[in-house]
């Protein structure tokens, strides 16, 4: 067939029709770029132009959405991607109060509808979507300070702090989900507005066990996720990330989005296939963000590609890592990534 156009392409794969080769995309956060609207936008499309992805996944500062309820942060001192917390309007189960309904269109949200309008007008057509965190990760940021005295990064890798608030004070935690829903879901519409072709939502490291049971996730997480997305449930192209290992799948597969994206290899996930045989939505990924892309050559990289393709079936896949990929990661394996995707047709039912 005919080569198709980079939107054409993605469009074709989410509903599973004929493409001329499976879409292909990565991401990364890029420190300090991303502390600026001109900076961040410029850096995007340079990276999206750099390897020729198909699509854009808009990556902001991981802590926009918690600033924009009152984490203030120092951006001279980051560990990884999270630069470090100075303070939070969360220090006691009390405080939860204080987090009430913000502009969806003001503050840190302004700078990134920005972002977008510039994205926006370089991507020549393609789609490109905005990370927006589920309303229990931003609490979870919200909450990392609380009782703490001294300032520290902005999450503990047991979200102690949150699970303990949902344990003693259940009801402040939905106040507080309610105000963060009502804001996200309004700056959400936003986004679609400002040209984004739809939302990356993701749910980080929550939905998953040793975290959050499977009841708690379904009463505090799942509830105010889908206020959100009923909020953009008509761009053509929305996607929920279910960060980390050991995810509750089963939980997400109703969602209404158009794909799935989540860590296939190596974290007591689903992998590809067994993806393939438990939902009908597009599955994203395939790639292990940690393993060969980061660590290997560029073959064990195009060989790991073309697994993921054929456990894909061929149809209703879009090859990605499964989150995103360190800042370290090597130029030549991504290369490598975007090279495997000429490997195979992707041939749609």
């Amino acid at each position: 067939m005919s080569d198709l156009s980079k939107r054409e392409r993605v469009d074709a794969a989410l509903v599973g029709a004929s493409v001329d080769r499976v879409p292909v995309s990565a991401w990364r956060h890029f420190i300090p770029e991303e502390r600026g609207s001109a900076t961040l936008a410029a850096v995007t499309l340079a990276h999206f132009q750099q390897f020729d992805w198909d699509w854009i996944k808009v990556n902001p500062r991981a802590t926009y959405y918690a600033e924009a309820f009152g984490n203030t942060y120092d951006y001279e001192r980051y560990d990884g991607v999270l630069p470090r917390l100075i303070n939070g309007p969360v220090r006691t189960s009390a405080d939860l109060g204080r987090i009430t309904p913000v502009s969806p269109t003001g503050g840190v949200f302004a700078e990134q509808l920005d972002v977008l309008r510039r994205i926006h007008t370089g991507a020549g057509g393609a789609h490109f979507v905005q990370t927006v965190f589920s309303p229990l990760s931003v609490l979870a940021f919200l909450t990392a300070s609380l009782g703490d005295q001294t300032p520290s990064l902005g999450l503990s890798s047991d979200y102690g702090h949150l699970r303990a608030l949902i344990q003693t004070n259940p009801q402040g935690v939905h106040a507080a989900l309610d105000a963060i829903a009502t804001t996200l879901a309004g700056y959400a519409a936003a986004s679609v507005e400002a040209g984004a072709s739809g939302l990356f939502f993701a749910i980080v490291r929550l939905a998953r066990a040793g975290i959050l049971s499977a009841a708690e996730f379904a009463e505090f997480g799942k509830p105010y996720d889908l206020r959100i997305l009923d909020a953009v449930r008509g761009a053509p192209f929305n996607l929920l990330h279910i960060c980390g290992p050991q995810v509750y799948f089963d939980q997400a597969v109703d969602y209404p989005v158009h794909a799935l994206n989540w860590a296939a290899v190596g974290q007591g996930n689903p992998g590809i296939a067994e993806a393939r045989a438990r939902t009908d939505k597009a599955l994203i990924g395939g790639v292990d963000e940690a393993g060969a892309i980061l660590r290997g050559v560029p073959a064990e990289v195009e060989a790991e590609a073309s697994a993921a393709l054929t456990a894909s079936g061929g149809t209703k896949f879009l090859l990605t890592p499964g989150c995103g990929v360190a800042t370290t990661t090597p130029d030549a394996n991504l290369h490598a990534l975007r090279r495997a995707a000429n490997l195979a047709a992707a041939v749609g039912a």
